[in-house]
């Protein structure tokens, strides 16, 4: 058997029995989009996922919901904080070369530990919850298909 633990929304530790893998990432959906339960700490740089999966991505996985702000911009609201999303553009320098990117990421705050703030231009720092970059579209990240229709 597998087990997955997750944080509640008020910090409680909950352990779920799962049969299968295909079982975890429902469990992940269903607590994730109806309770805002989360598995496992947000990895320094964020989760990275393919750039294609960006436009249907089923942020109940992490735990978050999407919104749009005050300004239309698409957010996600997820483990307490407000990630907004940032387009960044292709690099192609010869120092440097990165695709096309969207990052969903906030400002960092004085109490987020060291090795999860990321450097930005002069003295802003941010903390990223997800950056979609790179092909392989994986569908198991996509809105279910049902979820989507109704």
């Amino acid at each position: 058997m597998l087990y997955i633990e997750f944080t509640t929304d008020l910090g409680a530790k909950v352990t779920i029995e799962a049969k299968n893998a295909d079982e975890v990432l429902e469990l992940q959906r269903r607590y994730g989009k109806s309770m805002g339960w989360y598995s496992g700490d947000v990895p320094a740089g964020g989760y990275q996922f393919p750039l294609e999966n960006e436009h249907d991505f089923d942020w109940a996985l992490l735990g978050g919901r999407t919104f749009k702000n005050d300004e239309g911009e698409l957010c996600v609201w997820c483990r307490g904080y407000v990630y907004k999303r940032r387009e960044l553009e292709e690099v192609n320098t010869k120092k440097l070369k990165m695709p096309k990117a969207v990052k969903f990421s906030r400002g960092a705050r004085p109490t987020d530990p060291d090795h999860i703030r990321e450097k930005a231009d002069g003295d802003i720092e941010y903390v990223s919850l997800a950056i979609f970059r790179g092909n392989g579209r994986r569908e198991r990240y996509a809105i279910p298909k049902v979820a989507q229709e109704g």
